[in-house]
């Protein structure tokens, strides 16, 4: 299994891309900033995309990579996610107002839909082109799951967005294959009402859910770390002992 960060960061300024993920070339985790990392032949090669949750750093480019590829795709992309995000991409976002319904849109030399949306079950393993993918719904301010996503008997657990939730652990306790885990930082330490609120993680509650899956040889990968608050967080995440972390940048690929 090779992921490659096409972004992950927790807000968009020069130099720092939104949450995108990109596994062997074809499957895409989020799509915030696939379009700012990824030219029109990768592009091409997208098929299918699993979205967590419906907010706009964790969508925007699967907007863009419609309006790209329309005329010049070689099939339909596959969009999954659970049904309240899927709800939400079409209410919101793929609504022919902010945005064109390309899941509908044909003609000339565009004849099938850029996009179809499905929805999947939560809790249960479903194969998605070359693996399996089970969404597990977790702790956020609007509908977000994390995804087990397995691929030739490796499995990498991507958390996204969460505040401190249970269930994915449980399951992830029982994982013997599980090779690593993307868990956000989203605000210092000092900020953690903020994050309480909002339902994101500090470099404090990183480590309290860590702690939850009593496997410290696992890599824990930090992502969406807010860039106005990034040397803070990563001072704190640094300061972290007894965990095998990794404060992810964009471009990084890793073999799993």
């Amino acid at each position: 299994m090779r992921f490659r960060v096409l972004g992950c960061s927790g807000g968009q300024v020069p130099g720092h891309n939104l949450s995108s993920f990109l596994i062997n070339d074809s499957l895409l985790v989020d799509a915030g900033s696939a379009t700012s990392a990824l030219g029109l032949k990768d592009q091409q090669k997208i098929k299918n995309v699993l979205i967590t949750h419906v907010h706009l750093d964790h969508v925007l480019g699967l907007a863009t990579i419609a309006d790209n590829l329309y005329g010049n795709c070689n099939c339909t992309i596959n969009v999954w996610g659970i049904n309240d995000v899927i709800s939400g991409l079409k209410s919101s976002l793929f609504n022919d107002t902010i945005w064109p319904d390309f899941t509908q849109i044909t003609g000339g030399s565009q004849a099938w839909p850029v996009l179809s949306f499905h929805g999947m079950p939560e809790e249960e393993p479903m194969s998605i082109g070359e693996s399996t993918v089970t969404a597990v719904r977790v702790n956020h301010i609007v509908p977000s799951v994390a995804f087990f996503i397995e691929n030739q008997k490796k499995t990498l657990l991507h958390v996204g967005d969460t505040g401190p939730t249970e269930k994915v652990w449980a399951m992830a306790r029982r994982k013997r294959n599980l090779r690593a885990v993307v868990l956000e930082a989203s605000f210092p330490n000092r900020l953690q009402d903020v994050a309480d609120m909002s339902r994101h993680l500090t470099p404090r509650t990183l480590a309290q859910e860590a702690d939850k899956l009593k496997k410290p040889s696992i890599p824990i990968l930090a992502t969406h770390i807010k860039p106005q608050f990034r040397e803070e967080i990563i001072a704190e995440l640094k300061k972290l002992k007894g965990y095998r972390l990794k404060i992810l940048k964009q471009g990084d690929s890793f073999v799993f």
